[in-house]
């Protein structure tokens, strides 16, 4: 499949997406994951509300994972075999890929309920739900086994699995994920250890895994090829920086800036901030220290900071957080 889309990307990109959401909603029925699970997922992928009504239970969130009250209302639905019906809350036209994720959202719901009768939630699942009671993760973290106050959940690509604690497919806010429990310093994965990139979240007792499930998915999505493993406990009061910024990054000047600069550009400049003196840095990129020192200059005027000063570097680091985190 991941061929296909590659393959097909090239030749026709609105079919590829196409492929993309079989290949989406395919992870998530190989998961296991629950009605609700698989509702959060259209909606992500559709971005707008979602929802679905079978015998057993009706279920509507909002694109970024939340509840919403069911209602009853002529939207875009599909029909689940075996009774039932899902839909998207689309206002005004309907966007190239509605139509495939109805169906594929309605098959996956069809293929859950063929599967199994209605039974209990993954225990992952309700301890990362941000909905359910305390009571509730409680009970989920005893069937666990989970003890302790070093717990911290570790966010990788749906197909990775970390040795060591459970897991379970979650969608999250940028769309499916593998979600695993660790426990203790030890079990925190490194670049080594992990095919892809993971996020790592801040460390809490079971019952407050739904906090770690939010700081691993921030740090995900800022990880890149240089930085494949985030553990946002590392960023201290910079990811709250980001969390806050996020939704607005695009236009921050600072963050504007950086994006305006091309690859060896960036590299350069890195280099810059993080060397001891501009003569290291020249000796790592293997450059000239006088040309280097021109490039410093000419970084300063286009940013308007000086990045080797203690409030620039301030600023370059949380711009390139920032800008990491829009994957860039």
């Amino acid at each position: 499949m991941q061929e296909l889309v590659g393959r097909l990307t090239a030749l026709d990109p609105e079919a590829s997406e196409g492929l993309k959401v079989i290949a989406y909603f395919d992870a998530l029925v190989a998961g296991g994951v629950n009605t609700e699970a698989l509702t959060r997922g259209a909606a992500v992928l559709a971005g707008v509300p979602a929802g679905a009504r079978t015998p057993e239970a009706a279920v509507r969130v909002d694109p970024a994972g939340h509840r919403l009250p069911v209602e009853s209302a002529d939207w875009p639905r599909r029909t689940v075999a075996g009774d039932g019906s899902v839909w998207l809350e689309r206002v005004g036209a309907a966007h190239a890929n509605d139509a495939i994720v109805l169906e594929r959202f309605a098959l996956a719901v069809a293929l859950l309920r063929s599967r199994r009768h209605p039974q209990a939630d993954s225990s992952v699942q309700i301890l990362l739900d941000a909905d359910r009671s305390e009571s509730e993760r409680s009970q989920a973290a005893e069937r666990l086994s989970l003890s302790g106050s070093a717990l911290r959940v570790v966010t990788t690509a749906p197909s990775v699995h970390l040795p060591g604690g459970p897991s379970a497919l979650t969608v999250g806010t940028g769309g499916v994920l593998r979600a695993t429990i660790v426990s203790g310093p030890d079990s925190v994965p490194g670049p080594s250890t992990v095919d892809g990139v993971a996020g790592i979240g801040r460390p809490g007792v079971a019952t407050q895994l739904v906090r770690s499930w939010a700081d691993a998915q921030l740090a995900i999505s800022m990880t890149d090829a240089s930085h494949r493993v985030v553990d946002i406990a590392d960023l201290g009061i910079l990811a709250d920086a980001v969390r806050e910024l996020a939704a607005t990054a695009a236009g921050v000047p600072d963050v504007s800036a950086l994006a305006a600069l091309d690859d060896r550009a960036v590299r350069v400049l890195d280099a810059l901030v993080r060397g001891d003196s501009v003569r290291s840095a020249a000796q790592e990129l293997g450059m000239h220290h006088s040309t280097l020192q021109g490039k410093h200059e000419h970084f300063t005027r286009i940013l308007g900071y000086d990045p080797r000063e203690p409030v620039g570097r301030a600023r370059y680091e949380l711009a390139s957080l920032l800008l990491r985190s829009m994957g860039r």
